[in-house]
């Protein structure tokens, strides 16, 4: 990294991280406008390829970038992200500027306010450069859009960079954007990072807003109360944390937002902490790298002192827990459709659907109130579970997904098995799997990037901390880091 008075070279600057951008600028050591600058010449050169930006505003990001270094001229810091550019996922509504959802009747939406976290972006100083690719109304392990068509893996174009933040991920790794916002209700945010090489966060539910998010489609009724959640994806735990800092609070806008507040916890050497792991969630498969670096990441943290336990929480059923999150999913997702679309959903679903999370799904697209509610308090006993587990770990430690990076599929062939090592297993179960079960009950959870496929695809990992617990359990993936290493660039950028 170059020294603070020594401005990177623009193929540099577009890897910098959020933070050091940050620093540059107010520090005076390069302008905003060179930043941005930088910035739309690697989206020139890489974004055709990658399709991972799919409405850019040059123009806007160019004029914003002005004002940020005439700002600063006059002594006036707009916050902790002045000058640095961004870009959200296409499910956020931006005031003025296309927000599709990838869905084709919002091709044309133009809305009239920010959402929460993109107001919240603005004002602590960032430069909003656009919007990034998602499936259609961001249902998907890959990022296959009928607006905008697919986004491809900067570590391999035949690869997915995951779902539904896919686009965002892309852009993050390839350095097109400095920070990206995503959201996830079964794993939207951690996949794609896992997929990318990439930091990201899925913070504690309803800490941060879902005020401006599509879907629900605009003036609908919201059925989506449990479960979701927003957070940044990034080249560095600083930056999520960062990222965080910003977005978060309770709004007027979303009031199922809890007035809890975000205190940071005191850094603690590495040799400290105590982690639990696991690479056995019911007995689903994953392959024999993401298995053996999990391993060695546990032999090198209790080689430096840290207590390290291979456990999983007890009196917690993972089947049990892809059922429970299945119906919950199924009955708000599928509550607004007509009941003919619903009856057909129930009756066929679970013929297309051979896995725990999503035939579950599909059946309770006619769920009673007292099939949901029993749901419900089903879940409730699993976040206990977990809560008294973590109680004894600064971090959980398991695995993102079964598998790297799949090569891209047809929409039609996403339930379709993959081969984990010789294993069939479910397409939407290897890739979310690991991670809905932390929608269920609303942990938070970071993705750090672990090691590689022996074909050079990311591995990243899970740490999962107590509710409310972001800010202790991203000081414990910094320390981590010390043993995972930094963001590593993708070949050819």
């Amino acid at each position: 990294m170059k020294r603070n008075d020594e401005a990177p070279q623009p193929e540099d600057l577009v890897f910098c991280t959020a933070s050091e951008l940050a620093n540059f600028i107010r520090n005076g050591t390069v302008s905003a406008e060179t930043v941005v600058e930088a910035f739309l010449a690697h989206i020139q050169a890489h974004n055709p390829a990658l399709k991972a930006i799919v409405t850019l505003d040059e123009e806007g990001a160019r004029k914003r970038a002005r004002q940020a270094d005439v700002a600063l001229a006059e002594g006036k810091v707009w916050g902790p992200l002045h000058g640095v550019p961004v870009t959200v996922k296409d499910v956020f509504e931006t005031a003025g500027m296309r927000t599709t959802s990838s869905h084709k009747p919002l091709a044309n939406y133009i809305p009239e306010q920010d959402a929460t976290v993109v107001a919240r972006l603005l004002q602590a100083g960032a430069i909003l450069l656009g919007k990034s690719n998602l499936p259609e109304l961001a249902a998907g392990i890959q990022c296959n859009s009928p607006l905008f068509g697919v986004t491809n893996n900067p570590w391999d174009r035949q690869r997915t960079p995951g779902g539904s933040s896919g686009g965002e991920a892309a852009a993050v790794a390839a350095g097109l954007t400095a920070m990206g916002l995503g959201s996830d209700i079964g794993g939207s945010i951690r996949l794609p990072a896992h997929f990318c090489g990439l930091f990201a966060l899925k913070p504690s539910e309803r800490r941060v807003s879902n005020a401006g998010h599509i879907p629900p489609l605009p003036g609908a009724i919201n059925p989506v109360r449990h479960m979701a959640a927003n957070g940044p994806l990034a080249r560095s735990v600083a930056d999520l944390r960062l990222g965080l800092s910003v977005i978060a609070g309770p709004d007027g806008r979303d009031r199922d937002v809890a007035p809890v507040p975000l205190i940071d916890a005191p850094r603690r050497p590495l040799s400290t902490l105590r982690f639990a792991w696991s690479d056995d969630f019911g007995g689903l498969p994953i392959s024999s790298e993401t298995r053996d670096g999990l391993a060695r990441l546990a032999g090198s943290l209790q080689q430096a002192g840290c207590l390290v336990e291979r456990q999983n929480p007890a009196d917690f059923d993972f089947h049990e827990a892809w059922r429970t999150y299945g119906q919950i999913y199924g009955a708000m997702i599928y509550s607004t459709m007509p009941g003919v679309t619903r009856f057909f959903i129930r009756r066929l679903g679970p013929l297309m659907f051979r896995d725990p999370i999503f035939r579950p799904a599909a059946r309770s697209a006619t769920a009673s109130a007292q099939t949901y509610f029993a749901a419900l308090h089903r879940r409730d006993k699993l976040i206990n579970a977990l809560e008294r587990f973590l109680h004894g770990y600064d971090a959980w430690l398991c695995p993102v997904a079964s598998v790297p990076a799949i090569e891209h599929r047809p929409p039609n062939r996403l339930a379709e098995a993959l081969d984990v090592d010789g294993q069939k297993v479910p397409g939407s179960l290897a890739g979310l799997g690991f991670t809905c079960i932390f929608n269920l009950t609303g942990h938070p959870a970071v993705v750090v990037p672990l090691t590689q496929s022996k074909e050079g695809l990311p591995i990243g990992i899970q740490l999962i901390g107590r509710r409310w617990g972001e800010m202790a359990l991203l000081n414990a993936a910094e320390a981590l880091t010390e043993i995972s290493g930094p963001f590593r660039r993708p070949p050819g950028f």
